[in-house]
């Protein structure tokens, strides 16, 4: 009789890399998907309805697809829940990404070249990136222009923060954050300390920087909790990174404890709120169309769409049409739902319209900044 045969050995865990792809990938996706429906004022049902992608004209009766079949295209204007809050920037190929996918790739090139973040290595990679730049918000250029005014390229963005009075607290970090997350993923310190580096870059208040530190740690928490992760645990990390991030920070920068301290309360009641089944985000504090950019509508609305949409892609079909800063917000959903549910539970035909956009075209929306390069950061 011969001797009972050996389990083989147990290969390396795919859990990790799906959802570390899954979080690179949902970034692109989602900015993709919400690119032709940025900045207009659509009407979605009230929290904690879903919006289906049904394009509703309310005095006719009638309802037609906002995203099926192709949800790359733009939607039709003219209708009444379509108003136009700004011109559209430039025509744009199916799938084509913007600026929070092609920072995130001067982050990713720099973490794969180097090995760790250096912000004078990404600031030069911004700065590289803003000639080709076709969609840049105001205060990253103002960002990029003040790191090349002669003075410290590293502080530009604490410069612009106090020339303005301390009132500039965009989502521009937090949405472009995501490839910090899953490089660091084990390794809490220099995850913490690199999602505050790269914020302050661009967007140095304090809300802004620990808003990074929170997703980053979620993000980290999803690519390692296992098969048996629950979405509290994800919560629960975010908090855990939110204080730990506001105490560096407090080290950091001693003379801004008490918005550091301010900020960590605001952003952790946004994290309470987005568990509830109305996250505020139509209220007098908060609004998705009158606070345009603000980062504590992106944070709270990405962990209530993480919390509450049963899929990721019902989460990123609800997230952009909400409309807004569409494209920002589907960028930061998307990294949060596709590190939580991996790279497969992305529509295939989402992820094939992204990664195959801009192929016949040669130059640096190719070569440099195209959603590919992210997913180099998983593989190498």
């Amino acid at each position: 009789m011969p001797p009972p045969r050996r389990p083989s050995p147990a290969g390396p865990d795919p859990l990790p890399g799906l959802r570390s792809r899954g979080a690179l990938l949902g970034l692109a996706i989602g900015d993709a998907l919400g690119a032709p429906l940025r900045g207009r004022n659509l009407v979605a049902p009230p929290f904690p309805q879903l919006a289906d992608g049904m394009r509703r004209h309310l005095s006719q009766g009638r309802m037609q697809s906002r995203l099926p079949p192709n949800p790359f295209e733009d939607p039709p204007a003219g209708s009444l829940d379509d108003s136009e809050l700004e011109p559209a920037i430039v025509d744009m190929r199916k799938g084509q990404v913007t600026d929070e996918t092609h920072m995130a790739c001067c982050i990713a090139w720099s973490l794969r070249e180097l090995k760790r973040y250096d912000a004078a290595d990404v600031a030069r990679r911004y700065r590289a990136w803003k000639p080709h730049a076709f969609d840049m918000t105001d205060t990253v250029r103002e960002a990029l222009e003040e790191m090349g005014s002669g003075l410290p390229a590293l502080t530009a963005g604490r410069r612009l923060w106090l020339r303005h009075h301390r009132k500039v607290f965009s989502h521009g970090s937090l949405t472009r954050t995501a490839p910090i997350g899953v490089f660091f993923s084990g390794n809490e310190q220099a995850r913490i300390q690199a999602s505050l580096e790269d914020s302050a870059l661009t967007h140095y208040d304090p809300r802004c920087q620990l808003a990074c530190a929170a997703l980053n740690a979620a993000i980290a928490r999803a690519i390692t909790g296992g098969a048996s992760l629950e979405k509290t645990e994800i919560i629960t990390a975010a908090k855990t990174g939110l204080s730990v991030g506001a105490a560096t920070l407090a080290r950091i920068a001693p003379d801004i404890v008490n918005e550091t301290t301010s900020a960590k309360a605001l952003l952790w009641e946004d994290l309470d709120t987005a568990q509830q089944p109305d996250p505020m985000l139509y209220g007098p504090e908060l609004h998705l169309h009158r606070n345009l950019g603000h980062v504590r509508v992106a944070f709270r609305l990405a962990f209530w769409e993480f919390f509450h949409a049963p899929s990721a892609e019902a989460g990123l079909v609800d997230v952009v049409n909400r409309g807004a800063d569409a494209d920002a917000h589907g960028a930061l959903t998307g990294a949060l739902l596709g590190a939580f549910h991996g790279e497969e539970a992305l529509p295939l035909e989402w992820r094939r319209m992204v990664l195959e956009a801009m192929n016949t075209v040669r130059g640096p929306l190719w070569n440099t900044y195209h959603p590919r390069h992210l997913l180099a950061l998983v593989t190498d």
